[in-house]
Formats: structure tokens, sequence, C-alpha cells
């Protein structure tokens, strides 16, 4: 098992101990958005000659009002200098709490906004496919797929949009030597 597995699992098993999965997962996610936009902090975190009791003073100032159980790891992972690793963690630990709760996010592209009653159809129409699960539906707009609609989930990609088709076309043209 990975470093990034092992401590989202151990990570997973505490938050959902104490009860507090989402909350510890929005935490994490504050404190890696923080870092992304604070270089002195950045500088601070992931600096090695910063000494681990001084590391966890400042990390119980910085976290204050944080779930204890995003707290503590905060300091685990400093404590075993791992903290390049936060990032993809929080990412694993973030897929675990999305399939124990259920919950599928599904990134819609169409080439025009549509209307909520169309996205809630949509919505529940997914929830059918994948077996009435939780959708959380995101809608972008992107001209340049023509017409149509592309899907995206769970590391899949569903390509029904204009765009996608006249590529796939182009391809089979190309194999059998018509252009």
């Amino acid at each position: 098992m990975s470093v990034v597995s092992t401590y989202a699992e151990a990570l997973f098993e505490a938050a959902q101990e104490r009860g507090n999965l989402e909350e510890t997962l929005q935490d994490l996610k504050d404190f890696a958005g923080a870092l992304r936009e604070n270089e002195e902090l950045r500088r601070f975190y992931y600096h090695a000659q910063v000494t681990k009791p001084q590391k966890r003073r400042v990390l119980d100032q910085l976290t204050e009002g944080m779930q204890q159980t995003a707290r503590n790891f905060l300091k685990v992972l400093a404590d075993k200098d791992r903290e390049e690793y936060l990032e993809e963690i929080l990412l694993r630990y973030e897929e675990l709490v999305k399939d124990h709760l259920g919950r599928v996010e599904v990134e819609l592209t169409t080439a025009v906004e549509l209307p909520g009653e169309t996205l809630r159809r949509i919505e529940e129409r997914l929830k059918e496919i994948l077996g009435r699960r939780e959708v959380v539906l995101e809608n972008r707009v992107d001209e340049d797929i023509l017409g149509g609609a592309v899907f995206r989930f769970g590391g899949m990609m569903l390509d029904g949009s204009v765009r996608g088709q006249l590529e796939g076309l182009r391809e089979k043209m190309l194999e059998r030597g018509v252009v």
C-alpha cells in the first residue's frame, strides 16, 4: 500500500470514528488552499529546517477552530516528514469520503447553458444509471464542442459532443485512406 493510501485511509478511519468526515475534508481543503495562496505559510510548512516542536506549536495556532481530526492529521504529517504528500492524501481521502457517502460528482459540458429543469432531469437519469447514488452535477459551457454533451465522472469520460463525433469520423476516414 502506498504512503498516500495508508495516510488517507488512516485519516478516513479517524474522521469516521469521530463522525466528522465532511468537516475534516473541508478543514483540510481550506488549509491546502491557504498553503497554495500564501508563500510564507508554504515555506514554513514544507521547510525541513523548522523543528518539529516549533512546527507543532505553530500548527496548533494556525488550525485553531478546525476539527481535531484535521489538526492531529497535519501534526502527524509534520512529525513523520510527510508534508509533501498532503495534496495527494487529501485527494485520496476525498475519494474515500465520497464513496462512503455514495456521492458521485459529474461534470457535464454543453455548448450552451442548460435550463434548470433540463439539468434536474439529467441528474435524475444519472441517479438511475449510477444505482441511486447521490449525484452532484456541475454544468460547464464550452462552445467549442458545438453541440451534444460531454460527461466526466469517476475517471471516465463519455463524449457525445458534435465535435467528438466529427473527430471520430475524421479518424475513421484517415484509417481507411479516404482523406
